[in-house]
């Protein structure tokens, strides 16, 4: 293995004109200096400085290693201090990407809060039902619901929610209330999915009566809130996470059907690529995002918060 201290002390020969300044700039004994210079050449197999009792002259292999040995001692000195000051003071940027409803309704007042707080990071939000390809994309972190399982990122369990089946008033006085979820098949039934197409699973039950049923519907968006909009608007009978309906319901303006059958809570997740574990700025992100999730679970009914996986 190279040491990159001689690399170092024939840069400060060059830097200082001599072996004996040299060595009272790095509190070493002249002979010491002498003999890192004589082992790196001998290891390198060719002369770096042609030396006299009073002067001492690079030869060509000397100009050329000077020159990249001192760039690479500038950019050790500059990854240093790099780190060095983002453990005291994190800084730089952060690449986000969130799903629409939380990205906008949570995540986006979350990050101008943090950016306040924190002034030397700057964040970047993309707000998006699209599941991006995190890595490829350049993400340096996600927000996710539903099963995580890639061990390429680590991360923060946020919270879960149910998964409800709501509609207004008014449309269920006029189509009547599905009593199993076979019935949807005769109901108005609005969906999202990322796919341009009218069909999508829906989830009931949990345990043993776990299934998934496909769901035909008459509307359908790639924007994960339109379907409440339209259920709103008496258009139909839609299956959203808790919190997106909950003031909704709260207002009396939707009620939920199908509670016999509603499936597993669904958690969502912070998580990031594991090449930026170690990164502060990264860590302090991640952080605050769980500190801020920590009171959604008592403030929604059906909703529970986790901590760190």
């Amino acid at each position: 293995m190279h040491d990159i201290s001689d690399m170092a002390v024939f840069v400060e020969v060059v830097n200082q004109g001599g072996l004996s300044a040299a060595a009272r700039r790095l509190g070493l004994a002249t002979s010491v200096v002498s003999d890192r210079l004589k082992g790196l050449e001998h290891r390198l197999g060719v002369k770096l400085l042609h030396r006299t009792t009073r002067t001492q002259v690079l030869t060509d292999s000397g100009v050329t290693y000077l020159e990249q040995a001192r760039q690479i001692m500038a950019d050790i000195a500059r990854m240093e201090e790099s780190v060095m000051e983002e453990s005291i003071v994190p800084h730089g940027a952060i690449k986000v990407t969130a799903p629409g409803p939380l990205g906008r309704q949570h995540i986006a007042p979350f990050i101008g809060q943090f950016c306040l707080e924190h002034s030397q990071i700057k964040v970047h939000l993309t707000v998006d039902d699209r599941f991006s390809d995190i890595v490829t994309e350049g993400y340096d972190v996600a927000f996710r619901g539903g099963p995580w399982v890639d061990s390429q990122f680590t991360g923060r369990a946020l919270f879960e929610t149910r998964r409800v089946v709501v509609a207004s008033p008014a449309y269920l006085e006029k189509a009547g209330i599905p009593l199993t979820p076979e019935d949807l098949r005769h109901h108005r039934c609005l969906i999202f999915n990322v796919e341009s197409h009218f069909h999508a699973q829906w989830r009931f039950g949990r345990e043993s009566r776990r299934r998934s049923l496909r769901i035909d519907a008459v509307m359908a968006s790639t924007n994960s809130e339109l379907p409440v909009t339209w259920a709103l608007a008496g258009l139909g009978v839609t299956q959203k996470s808790w919190w997106e309906v909950a003031p909704y319901v709260a207002s009396g303006h939707l009620l939920t059907v199908l509670e016999a059958f509603e499936p597993d809570p669904v958690s969502f997740y912070a998580i990031h690529p594991m090449r930026s574990a170690q990164s502060r700025k990264i860590s302090l992100f991640m952080d605050a995002v769980a500190k801020h999730f920590e009171g959604f679970g008592s403030s929604n009914r059906g909703i529970s918060s986790f901590n760190e996986v």
